[in-house]
């Protein structure tokens, strides 16, 4: 393909770009195919991970590279941080030799683009919502967004209102395809079936809550909510995850101050009649405990900061509820509670009400329902781009 006159002139325009950069130290190329998969946030590397994983179900093997624009250190394990200059992008390309490049929304860079365009790069646009479009070339260029959309072989927008933005903007009708949005769930935590089955046969028919990686910051909140769902369920058996397991001992102790009998998990392999609170201080994994309990508090939500991703737990039938320290996971919590399948605690003086509340097995089971449609719904579009990947890599001959 051609690259515009206007492209041309734009990317002129940014001659800065080509001012000496530090290229960066990258690891050792994976075998087989490479796709570089260009993101914009990181709360979308999750869906990438997600595609990923489906992509190299069978086959050659087939490793996705994504890249970061705003890369910090503490998002190294999962994606590489995005080449800047034309040179740090050659030197990106002949490192990785991608075959194929995935845009996630966001802006498109007429710098990478061209570069990409030279090394013959087939590139998709995936997630793509029309929105920034006039930012991208800085609004000024005549024809360069038409320009740049062309480059796409396929452009996958999240609904019709996108799709319509996009053609006016330049897109070719015939390579839109309203997809909705990727998913970005994380893949079902593990669990031992023999495990789960015998905690299940001793916890029998108790109603039973979680606290999952809980503070010792959050105890008192957590105490007086138990304490006010078991005047309704006096059976009810709340299980208590400490976020550090060095607290299980503060957990324990706190609890029974309080007046509750409680059971460790290191002393007790499962919970007996007697036990109210029992507290796990071993190493299982929390996928055991998400699918032992129908619902979960995603703990750090109330305070200390800091949580678990309530999509492990929603993924898995476990219907959530937490309070409004839901960071990093931000994303998540809003879906989940735009689609009414999860329970906000605005306050601590709530939680006890809403674990009352949700001691109703159809109102559990109707959150969990609402949650794991939430969860899974971008399943068929990432489905649907995986299976495009494939066919695509077979007609160019991987």
């Amino acid at each position: 393909m051609a690259r515009s006159l206007s492209i041309a002139a734009y990317l002129a325009s940014r001659g800065s770009a080509d001012q000496p950069t530090r290229i960066l130290e990258y690891p050792a190329r994976p075998e087989g195919v490479v796709i570089w998969a260009r993101c914009t946030h990181p709360d979308q590397l999750t869906a990438i991970e997600t595609l990923g994983r489906k992509v190299t179900v069978d086959g050659d093997p087939i490793t996705i590279i994504p890249t970061l624009r705003d890369w910090t250190h503490e998002i190294g394990r999962r994606a590489v941080q995005e080449p800047r200059s034309k040179e740090a992008i050659r030197e990106f390309i002949a490192h990785w030799q991608p075959t194929l490049g995935i845009w996630v929304r966001g802006d498109l860079d007429p710098l990478l683009m061209d570069e990409m365009r030279a090394a013959n790069m087939r590139s998709i646009l995936v997630d793509a919502n029309g929105d920034g479009l006039e930012q991208t070339t800085g609004g000024w260029v005549p024809g360069a967004m038409r320009s740049l959309l062309s480059q796409f072989e396929a452009i996958l927008a999240l609904d019709k209102n996108a799709a319509d933005r996009l053609i006016r903007a330049g897109a070719p009708s015939d390579a839109i395809i309203v997809s909705g949005a990727m998913e970005d769930c994380p893949p079902p935590l593990p669990c031992d079936e023999e495990e789960r089955q015998t905690l299940a046969n001793a916890i029998g028919t108790r109603p039973t809550w979680l606290a999952a990686a809980a503070h010792l910051a959050e105890l008192n909140d957590l105490s007086r909510a138990h304490q006010q769902a078991s005047r309704r369920a006096h059976r009810l058996l709340f299980i208590m995850i400490p976020r550090n397991k060095n607290d299980a001992t503060a957990f324990a102790e706190t609890m029974r101050e309080k007046g509750f009998y409680v059971t460790l998990r290191s002393e007790e392999p499962t919970p007996t009649e007697l036990t109210q609170v029992y507290i796990i201080d071993t190493d299982d994994d929390l996928g055991l405990w998400y699918r032992i309990a129908p619902i979960t508090f995603i703990g750090g939500t109330l305070r200390g900061g800091g949580c678990r991703d309530p999509f492990e737990a929603t993924a898995l039938g476990s219907a959530v509820l937490y309070g409004p320290l839901v960071a990093p996971f931000q994303r998540h919590a809003a879906r989940l509670n735009a689609a009414s399948a999860s329970r906000l605690i605005r306050s601590s003086s709530d939680l006890g009400a809403i674990i009352e509340i949700l001691l109703a097995v159809d109102k559990t089971a109707e959150l969990a329902h609402a949650a794991w449609d939430v969860t899974s719904r971008g399943a068929t579009v990432s489905n649907r781009i995986a299976d495009y990947i494939r066919l695509r890599l077979e007609e160019l001959g991987y």
